[in-house]
């Protein structure tokens, strides 16, 4: 059981990565916090649902799809809402993301219905064995399809001039702006990837879980929130550290106490991390 506990944690800590990321760079890029993240997340979800039922069954395709729908959902957002908050306080800010993530919930309700919809299982069979435990082909194109994003994600930033571009927003966008550098451009563009790794995690989700319903990314957002804070908000190493750490000790915990301290311990280890070192493990601190 503590082998199968660990393999389900990793498992899990993809998702918590996948959410964890999209708080490190929004945060990383425009000092914010946007917890509209766990509503991305709720579309990612209804788009892999409806991509199934009249597209392709093939979880891939939900991916590329949900993805795409990420990006401009994140384009739109930061065009329509937040570029107007830049430079103002970061609690109009904050509330702002409440207020967006709030109404993205209630949309999808009424258009989607309150109920909760059943997703396929696909993948099920068994990939291998390991200390006794099976991981199903779904656990592993889980934590294959985080470890690309990642991987594609630390290219981008620090092999391309668009990575540039975005590490030099994060640091000081008036000054960036100053060098010539689209800031506009630079800050959509990291919305939206932010959004898309959020619409990714939902797909994810949806079919490891296999069901989509309008609040689904509200828990979920938060306890990413914790792990992008344990690991540290300023660095998506640390985002994607604190991720994976968070699933594990989640699922141990069910394992060493009870099922009912699983969404407890997330909010543990944010308050005590808040208290004790707000950067959490990799993050950098920076100037208020």
């Amino acid at each position: 059981m503590l082998a199968q506990q660990i393999i389900n944690g990793i498992t899990q800590g993809s998702l918590f990565a996948l959410l964890a990321i999209s708080f490190a760079i929004v945060y990383g890029t425009l000092r914010l916090v946007n917890f509209a993240t766990g509503s991305l997340y709720m579309i990612g979800a209804y788009t892999s649902f409806y991509v199934v039922r009249h597209v392709s069954s093939n979880l891939f395709v939900s991916l590329a799809i949900a993805a795409v729908v990420g990006f401009v959902m994140g384009l739109i957002l930061e065009r329509l809402a937040f570029k107007s908050l830049r430079g103002v306080s970061r609690i109009a800010s904050l509330i702002c993301t409440i207020g967006f993530s709030l109404f993205l919930n209630e949309l999808a309700a009424v258009i989607f219905g309150r109920e909760t919809r059943v997703m396929p299982s696909v993948y099920t069979g068994t990939a291998f064995r390991i200390a006794g435990t099976n991981i199903i082909w779904l656990q592993v194109i889980m934590i294959l399809v985080a470890g690309v994003i990642v991987i594609g994600l630390q290219l981008l930033l620090f092999k391309t001039k668009m990575g540039l571009s975005i590490r030099a927003v994060s640091l000081d966008y008036k000054t960036a702006g100053l060098m010539g550098i689209n800031v506009d451009r630079t800050i959509s563009f990291a919305f939206g990837l932010a959004s898309a790794c959020a619409g990714v995690a939902g797909v994810l989700a949806a079919f490891y879980y296999n069901s989509v319903f309008p609040v689904m990314g509200t828990l979920p957002g938060l306890k990413s929130f914790s792990a992008a804070v344990f690991g540290g908000l300023t660095s998506i190493p640390g985002a994607i550290l604190g991720g994976y750490l968070l699933g594990v000790i989640e699922n141990l915990a069910v394992q060493v106490i009870s099922s009912g301290y699983r969404d407890i311990v997330g909010f543990i280890i944010l308050v005590v991390f808040l208290l004790v070192r707000p950067r959490g493990l990799l993050g950098r601190k920076i100037p208020m």
